[in-house]
């Protein structure tokens, strides 16, 4: 496994990673004070088909979702957080989002101009008073998490290479 060598700003690779439309999230932790650490793998379907039970509902011939252990993969780190929280993704409410709120079309990784969110934090702490205007909020959409991040800066994106 080798590390693309550039290290970049977020749109390097915000559009490659929401060129494909499903991840995991397979890594979160905090490598130091108020910084966060994500890593997302490419999901792939099994071949495999099998019976499934939801629950006490009977799902036939599915195929089980996976993580690509064969793909590459990204890196997302966030130096200069605020806030973040993660939501189970069978949570989320997708109709509770008012319109001038959401933030375009939908995609995995995403920047909210204007969100609830930051809203929230724009009220409930003084990063705003600290730091006017700087704090952006950024949406990572993946299999079974969501993450909101509320961040100072911009993230630090690599794409690791499986091969």
């Amino acid at each position: 496994m080798t590390v693309t060598k550039e290290k970049t700003i977020i749109m390097k690779y915000f559009d490659k990673i929401n060129k494909n439309s499903s991840y995991f999230l397979s890594d979160i932790h905090e490598p130091n004070d108020n910084s966060i650490f994500l890593e997302i793998k490419k999901s792939t379907t099994s071949d495999v088909v099998q019976n499934i039970m939801v629950g006490k509902i009977g799902l036939n011939e599915k195929r089980r979702i996976e993580v690509d252990k064969k793909s590459e993969y990204f890196t997302i780190q966030f130096d200069g957080y605020v806030s973040y929280h993660v939501i189970e993704e069978g949570f989320i409410n997708f109709q509770d989002n008012k319109d001038e709120y959401k933030a375009g079309e939908f995609s995995v990784f995403r920047v909210y101009s204007k969100s609830s969110y930051l809203d929230f934090i724009l009220k409930e702490t003084i990063a705003n008073d600290i730091f006017p205007d700087e704090m952006k909020h950024y949406g990572l959409y993946c299999m079974n998490h969501v993450v909101h991040i509320i961040s100072l800066t911009e993230p630090k994106i690599e794409l690791i290479d499986c091969t």
